[in-house]
């Protein structure tokens, strides 16, 4: 049975905690949190210790009567930037970390007892010791979740954290339990799209790797089971703050916090796994907090999230809703579509045909070819047809002609009239510009416009700089810390032409050439891969749990990067036949790092790796008007 601390005390807490003079916002963030850890506690435990929730509170932070939105939103992210930056560690040290797992506290009763989050907010929820096997019982705050079974024995400690006068997150910490289990790091993990879900598989994922783990919901919870959905956000900009990047900086503190209390000492090393929005998250963590970790990987990222947004709304606006419309195509006309782009940029430009545009950036795809002639009616497009394919393949420009966001990449088309931007309204541009850019739950995404981007600009400082676009990892980069990003290329929702584009926008504004961004900062470019994960290309390198047979393992690419100065040239991505391991190795590729390009030796079986080699791109940075792909 899960005991809670009753309310009273919960507002006596935060009264002293606060100050008199704040009683009033303390009580209303004492209800609001209060009610979100009544509904996130776990209503029934798979250990045999069920352990009464308790409130750990601070008395070294205030909470403010904020001014406007933007005041409130400094409340979690000021408070614990110096406890952040107390317990990273250095990256540069190649000492070898120790896996002994010694707890410093003999059960969960015992580490409640002990925990204390100096300059944060926390209400310790839930603790129960959890085996190998077990499957996951979600609480019913993210219940609309996907769970699954953890695969080493593990003490999952539920939390409640405090992020500002009107909002809290929800926290999983997992900590290896088992003899030598931790490895004695620390991985943080993400929110998929807008949803209100811990990353679960991603926990049970590293975790299993030996690493103490955090998860959360991002402030919000699900709508409905595995949405990505922020029905939330509606007239609520704490909660968009939290999402964008207050609740992940909030949980990994707490976290940290939770880890070093269990073990009696902090993780040698810090790293942060995500991917599509996480891959946003990992990015910003680098902008914004670059003490927080050692070493980041930031997979198929929203960077540049307003303008994604906007690309991925016009998409709906540029292909029409169905056929009864004329500039709508089908399934069937798609496939077209993706066969001429294959036909002018497949083996013409790489020399092996095999489905897989090894570097689609520099398709510059004609779609003329496609038009019916002279009375054609089979295997060709009307002239209405042919001119929306123009469009999605075209960059999104402002008023001005100013870049932005990329075309779609040649290639991705197919996929993305199933599953991803070609493929009717997506229901994250409806929340995002509708509810949060707007306040608004009747917004039209047929009505997308100009307007629509500029107020999404215009906001995007009160979002808590959503857009996760800043160039300058200079404190990044100072401070020692490492950052592997990749990108499918056949990405069917977010470009990857964006990635290179934020790459080439570091090397501009921090003034360095590629073997400066060698350093700290390495990209690469998964010919085949879908979003985050799948694909017709060697899309498995240890990116997440279904990845993790191949032969590389980017987690691991990190951990020897941080902590051994070994720096990953490139990424061997695995295609497994049928995608089952079990059924053996179809073939891998050696994916280089940018700005060098995987290139085929043309001898040999293309299947085998090492019949591929990496060349410098001579004009990697040029990327203004005229150029393929135009980038700035």
């Amino acid at each position: 049975m899960v005991h809670f601390i009753s309310i009273g005390q919960f507002i006596n807490s935060i009264f002293h905690f606060s100050g008199h003079q704040n009683a009033g916002n303390a009580a209303a963030a004492a209800s609001t949190v209060q009610a979100a850890a009544t509904s996130s506690a776990i209503a029934a435990s798979t250990s045999s210790s069920s352990i009464t929730a308790a409130l750990i509170s601070s008395t070294s932070a205030a909470l403010t009567s904020p001014t406007s939105d933007a005041a409130s939103s400094t409340f979690i992210s000021t408070a614990v930037a110096s406890s952040s930056s107390s317990s990273s560690s250095s990256s540069t040290s190649t000492a070898t970390v120790s896996n002994s797992t010694t707890q410093a506290v003999s059960g969960c009763e015992a580490l409640i007892q002990a925990l204390t989050f100096p300059d944060q907010q926390v209400s310790v929820v839930s603790c129960e010791d959890i085996t190998a096997g077990t499957a996951l019982t979600l609480p019913s705050g993210p219940s609309n979740c996907n769970g699954g079974s953890v695969q080493i024995d593990i003490r999952r400690i539920t939390l409640n954290v405090v992020t500002s006068y009107a909002s809290s997150n929800y926290v999983e910490v997992w900590l290896p339990t088992g003899q030598d289990a931790w490895n004695g790091r620390f991985m943080a993990t993400d929110n998929k799209g807008l949803s209100g879900c811990p990353s679960y598989d991603d926990m049970i994922y590293t975790s299993s790797l030996g690493f103490s783990v955090v998860g959360d919901n991002g402030g919000h919870n699900n709508t409905e089971y595995l949405g990505m959905d922020a029905q939330q956000f509606l007239d609520n900009n704490e909660l968009v703050i939290d999402w964008s990047y207050r609740a992940r900086h909030a949980a990994v503190v707490a976290g940290k916090q939770v880890i070093k209390t269990n073990y009696g000492q902090a993780a040698s090393y810090n790293y942060m796994i995500g991917c599509s929005n996480g891959g946003r998250q990992a990015l910003q963590s680098a902008q914004m907090y670059p003490e927080d970790f050692d070493g980041i990987i930031a997979g198929s990222s929203a960077s540049d999230f307003n303008h994604h947004i906007d690309w991925s709304g016009r998409m709906y606006v540029l292909t029409g809703a169905d056929e009864s419309d004329a500039k709508y195509l089908t399934y069937d006309d798609w496939v077209i579509v993706h066969n001429e782009v294959l036909n002018q940029c497949d083996e013409a430009l790489d020399g092996v045909a095999d489905g897989i545009i090894e570097d689609s950036t520099i398709c510059d795809f004609n779609a003329t070819t496609l038009t019916c002639v002279d009375g054609q009616t089979d295997n060709c497009l009307t002239y209405e047809q042919t001119s929306t394919v123009w469009n999605v393949f075209s960059q999104l420009y402002d008023q001005d002609g100013n870049l932005y966001y990329p075309r779609l990449s040649p290639g991705a088309e197919l996929y993305a009239s199933t599953n991803g931007v070609l493929h009717g309204v997506q229901g994250h541009v409806s929340d995002w510009v509708g509810r949060a850019v707007w306040n608004s739950s009747t917004w039209d995404p047929s009505t997308l416009s100009q307007t629509d981007y500029t107020q999404a600009d215009d906001t995007d400082e009160l979002h808590g700089t959503v857009s996760s676009f800043n160039s300058d990892l200079s404190a990044f980069h100072a401070a020692g810390k490492k950052l592997i990003m990749y990108h499918g290329l056949m990405d069917p929702a977010i470009t990857a032409e964006n990635s290179q584009r934020y790459y080439l926008n570091v090397a501009r504004d921090m003034n360095l050439d590629h073997t400066g961004l060698d350093d700290f900062l390495r990209y690469f470019r998964i010919s085949g891969m879908y979003h985050c994960t799948g694909g017709i290309g060697a899309w498995a390198f240890g990116q997440n749990g279904n990845a993790q047979n191949g032969t590389s393992n980017v987690v691991w690419d990190i951990v020897n990067w941080v902590e051994q100065g070994e720096a990953p040239d490139t990424m061997t991505g695995t295609k497994f036949v049928n995608d089952n391991p079990t059924q053996g190795v179809e073939f891998e590729r050696h994916h280089c790092r940018f700005p060098y390009r995987t290139t085929y030796s043309g001898q040999g079986d293309s299947a085998d790796p090492d019949n591929w080699s990496c060349i410098l791109i001579d004009d990697w940075q040029e990327c203004g008007v005229y150029n393929v792909p135009r980038l700035c």
